[in-house]
């Protein structure tokens, strides 16, 4: 007979034994962790294992802040030795630039509660009196950064776990896994089987493999690194106190203490993918890699130059290990899209500083269904089958010698691409589109007028896009503009009950006759915000829902977890449906140009099929911009046709090309929410602003929830803030002020280039979120005014969106 357990956890590395401890904490006590060998083998046992909370990402900073505190007091739960040394740590800065980055990270931590605090050269060496900081502009200091010992840290997160029921099991390989006709999961292991409700892939280096034995994939690609622990310093010796963390971010290294030596890390622009770029063996163990100096000749140069007393030190040891990285950097995490009952924790490349804050988000992500803050950013389903084994390997090797580059706001990466490409791509290129990728797709950012380059130059100011950015936005205002949107999410339901389905999913009334369109949200029985879509009733053909272009992956997950017990089929066809927009006071004109007035008698919020020049198109009369405009859906082979007859029509009617930055800011001035910075399962409708779109008289997902903020709205609501014409632009997670007190955070912001004005949404304390009410937003540690005003900003009656 096999072994039972509601949820059985593959890995005993330090992120499936925090899982472990975290599931059975919370009183999940039918939990079982499989190990292959030992608790550790994999990637912890040779961690460096520094601990910092610095992050792109503000929800990640408080993950990793809580993992900080967890393993501080860890001891003292489990009454057995946890070696934590929290020595605060300093992050240095060679450039203007980068001090910039400090000081917009500053007001992101000032908004978590998170001490950080920028710092001078003179600063830095009177706590760290080995450095050269000749050549430096300032740096951060983060009082919480530290390190721990790995080994004794998943030891006490596993006695932790014990104290509270969870069970572990060593020396025990999964071999297969396969689904039971119960639905219910088996694993075997040589002799032995197990059988489960859910399996928690923490499989490490072998999380692929594991993954490939439920038929689906992780994009991690195990690359070596290196760090080298220098002998005995007779300066650090003298010393009456441990010296603090250092990550010099412009040289690329780290280094800390470790005993009377300092232990240092380059991250090597020589970069080496592990076992040869094949599959990690499962007989590997707590081995390492030959030393390899040789590859990081250039990066120890330079340290020395930082640390003038490593120029006579000696090497102790070098450790040369795997780590494992995801496509960007950043954990994977989450259900499976496709895989009911198949959980992911996998991809960490600070995986000890991430362990216990993505173990408790994961362990309640299991529990709840969903985790309880927005984790967009670090959740599986930003990967699609788009996501090769190629494509995660040349990202690898891009970002792995970038660890700490700048990170500005819409930074692209280039390896890999073009990946996903629309048929009027080289169409679009010619036409100086400078391209970013969203989702796999190769999607125009913008375009860069003749004799301009055709190139961003990322800035927290005003980067070299923002202009031309603000003349494609006026021209769809005074004309007309075309934008590319087939990286839109896109789903057919069909079948006999999918009004039935769409009736309990979607906030809004479903559209009842065909051929016309609704907008709705789609919620978590808590109110939160999976995400939003529009819902266009085809007749015969079912339905059709567009969404955002970075959810294909979030929507279709979400919407086939709900789909049970409905006879209905939802397919998604994000790939097979080109859309071209068309927008601007111009449109009607210009459409009804090319296709026999078709666009005449179009009421807003309807659909009908159309030829516009030799194409057929489905076309949604819809505008997230603002403006009098529709969507254009036809087939993807059929789009060069029609962009062409749209460049052809359009020269007598003011045609501009626009890109998905002038969408982003024009929708600003409209009061529209964005996915992922607004549209989060942190934020409700009402909370939004957003419950116009919520049916006072059906039964949906999470109605109890907004039928309650009728009477009892939250305590936090997104405000439109409009703010000095001076000041730099917000990017997100701006502090908001009021009498020098925090009420809120910016999450995203821009220029208002229809009406001239400067503006951020944030989200803040609602009895302050009253148009005309004064306030001041913190930008990179520089304080402006600003005042709310009411949305939306640009036509609030919608006279011309409505024409």
């Amino acid at each position: 007979m096999p072994v039972t357990a509601r949820i059985v956890i593959i890995g005993g590395g330090i992120m499936g034994v925090s899982v472990l401890y975290h599931l059975a904490r919370a009183g999940e006590t039918d939990v079982l962790l499989l190990e292959r060998r030992e608790l550790t083998s994999g990637a912890t046992w040779h961690a460096a294992a520094n601990v910092h909370t610095q992050s792109a990402h503000a929800n990640l900073s408080a993950l990793q802040a809580y993992s900080l505190r967890l393993y501080e007091r860890l001891e003292a739960e489990v009454g057995q030795p946890v070696q934590s040394h929290v020595v605060g740590g300093f992050f240095l800065a060679r450039t203007r630039e980068r001090m910039e980055e400090f000081k917009h990270l500053a007001g992101r931590f000032r908004c978590l509660g998170i001490d950080y605090e920028l710092v001078t050269p003179a600063e830095i060496l009177s706590r760290h009196p080995l450095l050269d900081v000749s050549d430096l502009e300032g740096g951060a200091w983060d009082p919480e950064e530290g390190y721990v010992d790995p080994h004794s840290v998943t030891m006490g997160l596993a006695a932790g776990a014990r104290l509270h029921g969870g069970r572990v099991r060593r020396h025990t390989q999964v071999d297969s896994i396969r689904r039971l006709s119960s639905g219910n999961w088996r694993l075997d292991a040589g002799e032995e089987a197990f059988e489960c409700e859910i399996v928690v892939n923490c499989a490490g280096y072998w999380a692929r493999g594991v993954a490939e034995m439920v038929g689906t994939t992780v994009p991690v690609t195990n690359m070596e690194h290196q760090y080298l622990v220098t002998e005995e310093l007779p300066a650090i010796a003298e010393l009456d106190h441990e010296l603090p963390m250092i990550r010099d971010t412009d040289g690329q290294f780290y280094l800390r203490q470790e005993r009377n030596g300092l232990l240092l890390g380059p991250w090597e622009h020589r970069c080496r993918a592990a076992w040869g770029g094949e599959a990690a063996p499962w007989s590997f163990g707590q081995e390492l890699f030959n030393d390899d100096l040789e590859r990081l000749q250039d990066s120890l140069a330079a340290i020395p130059r930082r640390v003038p007393a490593l120029d006579t030190a000696g090497i102790r040891r070098i450790v040369n290990g795997a780590i494992s990285f995801s496509p960007d950097g950043r954990p994977i995490v989450g259900p499976m899209p496709g895989v009911p009952g198949f959980f992911v924790a996998c991809g960490f490349l600070g995986g000890i500083a991430q362990a216990g804050g993505v173990g408790l988000a994961l362990s309640r992500w299991i529990r709840d269904g969903h985790p309880d803050m927005d984790l967009h950013f670090i959740d599986v389903a930003r990967f699609g089958d788009w996501t090769t084994r190629e494509f995660a390997r040349e990202r690898a090797f891009e970002i792995l010698p970038l660890r700490y580059e700048l990170t500005y706001p819409g930074i692209e990466r280039n390896s890999g691409r073009p990946l996903q490409t629309t048929p009027i791509h080289d169409a679009l290129l010619e036409r100086g589109a400078v391209m970013g990728q969203v989702a796999g797709w190769e999607r125009p950012l913008w375009f860069a007028p003749e004799g301009v380059e055709a190139r961003d130059r990322p800035s927290f100011q005003r980067p070299n896009w923002w202009d031309h950015v603000g003349r494609e936005a006026i021209a769809m205002a005074r004309g007309c503009g075309l934008s590319e949107m087939s990286s839109h999410a896109k789903f057919r339901v069909t079948g006999p009950a999918a009004v039935a389905f769409l009736d309990h999913v979607a906030t809004a009334r479903i559209p009842t006759r065909p051929g016309t369109v609704a907008l709705s949200l789609l919620l978590t029985e808590e109110g939160g915000m999976v995400g939003d879509v529009t819902i266009d009733h085809q007749g015969s053909d079912g339905f059709y829902l567009v969404g955002s272009s970075l959810g294909v992956e979030f929507y279709r997950r979400w919407l086939d977890r709900q789909s049970s017990g409905f006879d209905v089929r939802i397919v998604n066809v994000s790939d097979r449906v080109a859309a071209i927009g068309v927008a601007g006071p111009n449109s009607r004109a210009m459409l009804n140009a090319l296709s026999e007035r078709a666009f005449d008698d179009f009421p807003f919020m309807t659909s009908r099929q159309v030829n516009v020049g030799p194409t057929t198109c489905r076309a949604l009369r819809v505008s997230f911009s603002g403006e009098l405009g529709w969507e254009l859906h036809c087939p993807m082979s059929s789009q060069p046709a029609l962009f062409d007859a749209l460049m052809e029509g359009g020269r007598d009617h003011g045609l501009t090309l626009v890109g998905s930055r002038a969408v982003g800011m024009l929708r600003l001035e409209k009061g529209n929410r964005s996915w992922g910075s607004e549209i989060t399962t942190e934020v409700t409708p009402h909370a939004a602003g957003l419950e116009r779109f919520c049916s006072t008289s059906k039964d949906y997902i999470g109605h109890r929830v907004v039928d309650a903020e009728r009477t009892s709205p939250p305590k936090s609501c997104l405000a439109t803030l409009e703010v000095a014409p001076e000041a730099p632009p917000c990017w997100g997670t701006e502090p908001i002020l009021a009498d020098g007190r925090l009420v809120g955070h910016v999450t995203s912001g821009g220029m208002g280039w229809r009406c001239g004005r400067m503006l951020a949404v944030g989200r803040m304390d609602r009895d302050l979120a009253h148009p005309g009410n004064d306030v001041e937003v913190q930008i990179m540690m520089e304080s402006h005014d600003a005042v709310v005003v009411a949305d939306p900003i640009y036509d609030p009656r919608n006279l011309l969106l409505k024409c």
